[in-house]
């Protein structure tokens, strides 16, 4: 009978916490704003880089070689965006070079090469250019000349009318994960770090609200009132699976927003490929509700220290620290999931969350490690 009455009055603080926290327009405002940035930030960097960047690049070639000079223009001029107009000029000396950065500075041309002879046999080319951050032209210029250069090593050893461009081709690699799964390594890496930052987000942001509604509640004496009716692990447990239930409503819109994208064929928009299975749904919802309760309880532990505002927010330092460095951690376990450090700090309680919940979207471990970290947790 006593369990059942503790059982309803934790069920009665998780119900306000819950309907407290929903009913608010900050929910609203972030459980709408959120899966919108994150669509940003996969889509606008590939949606500016594809526009076009306002007329073609004018490119002086300053060589003393007719013969490369002009076949670094006959490729460069091949770059479908940005469009580049090219002009040579046979005089390297250093009054042109003077002048030529005279006419980069007043924009009269984006930029010139030095392409030599000289700087040929030496492999140092230098490319003079307003911005030295511009690196999508830096790079066709490179491998517009890197092509010359190739074409005039093949003339000069008696191999002529050839396509370098065909002759250099690189090669494409699939790869294919033994046992089955993904063989996309691009999705892979987009799916398990968009994952992990969901998990992550939803995890710090919502145990900073169990720490500051304990802290506020303590502050105004309010706390004072409801221990008087109910235990201290009652009004604990309560908070903690009210504010959880309301991460997993948040979850659970965001993930109904992400189905309904990918019907509409968003997810694929300039080749951003997700990779998702039930499977991961399930370890991602164990792994938020555990991680969400070890640091919860962390939270909740330094709110009750905390005696004002300022000292929740210097408090607050040892709640995001740890799942900050993991974070720092993903890169490890990124290359070699399986490796005895991947394994090992994949077990620590407070990097456990994110890092074994990444090895199994990366790579399935084996279910003893998945039922001792879930023992720890």
């Amino acid at each position: 009978m006593k369990k059942q009455q503790s059982l309803g009055r934790t069920f009665l603080i998780s119900r306000r916490e819950y309907l407290e926290r929903v009913r608010t327009k900050t929910f609203l405002i972030t459980t709408l704003i959120t899966p919108a940035m994150m669509l940003g930030f996969m889509f606008l960097p590939d949606f500016f880089m594809s526009m076009k960047t306002g007329g073609a690049k004018n490119i002086i070639v300053v060589s003393d070689d007719p013969a490369v000079a002009n076949a670094f223009k006959s490729e460069i001029e091949k770059t479908k965006e940005p469009k580049y107009e090219v002009t040579l000029d046979q005089t390297p000396t250093p009054a042109e070079r003077l002048k030529l950065d005279s006419k980069v500075g007043s924009r009269a041309i984006d930029g010139y090469i030095w392409l030599t002879r000289a700087a040929l046999a030496s492999g140092k080319l230098e490319f003079h250019a307003r911005s030295a951050s511009n690196f999508l032209v830096i790079d066709q210029v490179q491998h517009a000349s890197s092509l010359a250069a190739i074409q005039q090593r093949l003339e000069k050893g008696g191999i002529h009318n050839v396509d370098t461009a065909s002759l250099t081709r690189a090669l494409t690699i699939r790869t294919v994960q033994v046992g089955g799964g993904v063989t996309d390594p691009e999705a892979l890496f987009t799916s398990a770090t968009l994952l992990v930052l969901i998990l992550y987000m939803t995890v710090v942001v919502h145990g900073v609200a169990v720490m500051r509604s304990i802290q506020e509640e303590k502050n105004t004496r309010v706390m004072e009132v409801i221990l008087s009716a109910v235990t201290p692990k009652e009004l604990m447990a309560g908070k903690i699976l009210g504010v959880g239930a309301v991460g997993l409503t948040q979850i659970a819109i965001w993930g109904l927003i992400a189905l309904a994208f990918i019907g509409a064929g968003i997810a694929a928009i300039r080749g951003q490929h997700l990779y998702f299975t039930p499977i991961v749904g399930i370890f991602f919802i164990v792994f938020y509700l555990l991680g969400f309760l070890l640091y919860s309880a962390l939270a909740a532990a330094l709110g009750a220290m905390a005696n004002s505002d300022d000292e929740a927010q210097q408090l607050q330092f040892f709640l995001v620290m740890p799942i900050i460095m993991a974070l720092l951690l993903i890169g490890l376990i990124l290359s070699d999931p399986s490796s005895t450090a991947s394994i090992v700090l994949s077990l620590v309680p407070f990097f456990a969350p994110v890092l074994m919940y990444l090895r199994i979207v990366l790579e399935q471990p084996p279910a003893w490690q998945l039922a001792l970290c879930v023992m720890i947790l």
